[in-house]
């Protein structure tokens, strides 16, 4: 079967970077999600990974991602309120759950309760497929976009203290981060308001937008 490549980061003129991207192979299981999806590729710049929006709308969020060889995933985190579910499609996932490592190999499924503090990474020399079902997600509907969104854009930065205390705030009646990772907790609600004032948000609305990531990262054509 032949390929194609998609996903990759886009220059300022609208170039894709070469090596930023994956590969398809058309007619596959992957292709085919890539067809069905609801929304535009989104991306990390700096990071193996790339999503695919299923569904759109209110309910789960439900996502296919592809996770490249070295991707280390978020910061250990748990939520109050949201369930997820990984069903791994090709590849093979490392998860800790609760500090216990767990392999989920393609054709399996993991399911992270409320409370369970987790991660996830790739570990191998593949790539990982996996469909993520997040239930219950509150505002990671918009907080998720945000983050990948803040590290394209070239007018601000994830990286800025008083951006990292508004979103740990946000998030805060749902998903704490554990480790020392930015800012949470009570740093984070002291530092919010000062962040309001200056005209930070905890999600932006434009990285929830279509236009946006079809500026910043390569679309399937067609």
């Amino acid at each position: 079967m032949s390929t194609y490549v998609t996903g990759r980061t886009l220059n300022e003129r609208g170039d894709p970077i070469p090596d930023t991207g994956f590969e398809v192979e058309r007619g596959s299981w992957l292709d085919d999600r890539i067809r069905d999806r609801t929304g535009p590729i989104t991306s990390h710049p700096t990071r193996a990974v790339w999503g695919l929006p299923l569904t759109d709308g209110d309910g789960p969020i439900r996502t296919a991602s592809v996770l490249g060889p070295g991707y280390d995933g978020p910061p250990a985190h748990y939520h109050d309120r949201s369930v997820e579910l990984f069903d791994v499609k090709t590849g093979s996932l490392t998860m800790t759950l609760d500090e216990e490592d767990r392999t989920v190999s393609a054709g399996e499924t993991a399911t992270v309760d409320t409370g369970v503090v987790h991660t996830l990474r790739n570990e191998t020399t593949e790539r990982v497929v996996v469909v993520t079902e997040i239930r219950s997600p509150g505002r990671l509907r918009q907080v998720l976009p945000t983050l990948g969104g803040l590290a394209h854009d070239r007018s601000r930065t994830s990286e800025d203290p008083l951006q990292q205390a508004l979103i740990a705030d946000v998030l805060g009646d749902n998903t704490t981060f554990v480790r020392e990772e930015g800012l949470a907790g009570s740093a984070a609600s002291a530092l919010a308001p000062i962040a309001r004032l200056a005209g930070y948000q905890g999600a932006y609305a434009t990285y929830t937008q279509p236009a946006f990531w079809r500026a910043h990262v390569e679309q399937p054509a067609g």
